[in-house]
């Protein structure tokens, strides 16, 4: 039956063409139900163990990067907060805190006449930590300065993986200024939250 209404039946010698290749004899195996052998199963998890060495690094740059972006994302937010509330109610002259307060965010908010219901350790980063906010001592032309603060990843203010604005700075990622901020290099690090 060579041609049926004008056409060749090729579909015998397709079949025996996919017969001769490796990923052929796999597919008629499993029709055979015979399995698969020890080797290919190996090689199988050779190629998902290579695949998960290389992906794995990747993967995980992503997510710190991701982090970094919804905490700048965050300080952004309250930097345009503070600066509304200063032009609106401040006269020009940012939230303070007390001495006897931690920096907080969520402290600043609760003293600062805000309605403020969630815990007083404040707002978290995406790491777990709270958001810091201080103000500095008047410089030589007696303006005063604040500062919103991410320990970052580690925990740690004052160190390069902080994220922070200030009321110069867009929100960036890097050392924060304690020299400037005495408050942020008294303050004490605190133990993450379980990371949203």
């Amino acid at each position: 039956m060579g041609k049926l209404f004008g056409r060749t039946d090729t579909k015998k010698k397709e079949v025996k063409d996919v017969d001769r290749t490796w990923f052929g004899r796999m597919v008629k195996n499993v029709h055979n139900n015979r399995g698969f052998t020890l080797v290919e199963l190996l090689v199988v998890v050779a190629i998902i163990a290579i695949l998960a060495a290389v992906l794995v690094p990747r993967l995980l740059g992503y997510t710190d990067r991701a982090r970094q972006a919804r905490a700048m994302s965050d300080l952004g937010t309250m930097k345009t907060v503070i600066e509304t509330y200063t032009a609106d109610q401040g006269q020009g002259v940012y939230p303070s805190i007390k001495t006897t307060d931690q920096n907080y965010v969520g402290t600043i908010l609760k003293n600062g006449g805000i309605n403020w219901t969630g815990d007083t350790n404040g707002v978290k980063d995406p790491w777990g930590y709270p958001y810091y906010y201080t103000v500095s001592a008047p410089d030589t032309n007696g303006n005063v300065h604040y500062i919103i603060v991410s320990p970052g990843k580690d925990g740690k203010l004052g160190s390069t993986d902080d994220v922070y604005t200030t009321d110069s700075v867009q929100p960036t990622v890097g050392q924060a200024d304690t020299a400037t901020f005495t408050d942020l290099a008294a303050t004490p690090p605190t133990a993450a939250a379980s990371a949203q």
